[in-house]
């Protein structure tokens, strides 16, 4: 048992273990098929689950494979970006909220097998993707609610912005297939070279 389900009640755990079933026959079953050949039936069939229990958790078996649970990661990004304390700079305040954000992720199960997949399955990036408007706002959310400002000033959507684009980076940079690659390692690189301003590598 994970230490974040130590803390639930039965009931809570058995959800989280059900929807984690769910996202796991997601993740296998589209890396076996492809991603037109998976229906919900297929995947609440591989989880042993009814369809109906399968829309409690997802409206989609989209919504399955990528299962962006915020509640399980502690809150929305905005919620955890504006929940650190408050001597810390805006930017370190984001960084530290995605950071804990990836620990979070790479405790799953599946977490590596999506990450694989996504990149053998373009379409499936594309998908992922789509959702960065919304990641963006969620960090220009949680960085106006630190200053005191609306999440449309300038502030907060440059800084998102740049956070956005060195995240996606670091994505990129990150080999899945190896063990021996550390996305958290990347990630804070990537932080780092925004914190300094992008100084020429030697």
């Amino acid at each position: 048992m994970s230490s974040a389900s130590a803390g639930l009640g039965l009931r809570e755990r058995k959800k989280q273990q059900t929807r984690e079933a769910l996202h796991r026959a997601a993740v296998r079953l589209y890396a076996e098929r492809g991603t037109d050949s998976v229906t919900v039936n297929d995947i609440c069939a591989a989880a042993e689950v009814s369809p109906r229990t399968f829309f409690n958790y997802y409206e989609s078996k989209g919504d399955a494979l990528l299962d962006w649970n915020e509640d399980r990661a502690g809150g929305s990004l905005a919620e955890r970006i504006a929940a650190r304390p408050s001597e810390e700079r805006p930017l370190s305040a984001v960084r530290e909220a995605i950071n804990a954000g990836v620990r979070h992720l790479q405790q799953r199960l599946a977490w590596r097998e999506y990450q694989q997949l996504a990149r053998q399955n373009p379409r499936l990036v594309a998908t992922a993707f789509a959702d960065s408007p919304r990641t963006q706002a969620l960090i220009a959310e949680g960085v106006a609610r630190r200053i005191g400002a609306a999440p449309d000033d300038l502030y907060p959507r440059a800084l998102a912005g740049a956070v956005h684009a060195i995240t996606r980076a670091a994505l990129a940079h990150w080999n899945s297939e190896d063990p021996s690659s550390d996305l958290l390692a990347i990630m804070n690189a990537s932080f780092d070279l925004l914190e300094t301003g992008f100084p020429c590598p030697a």
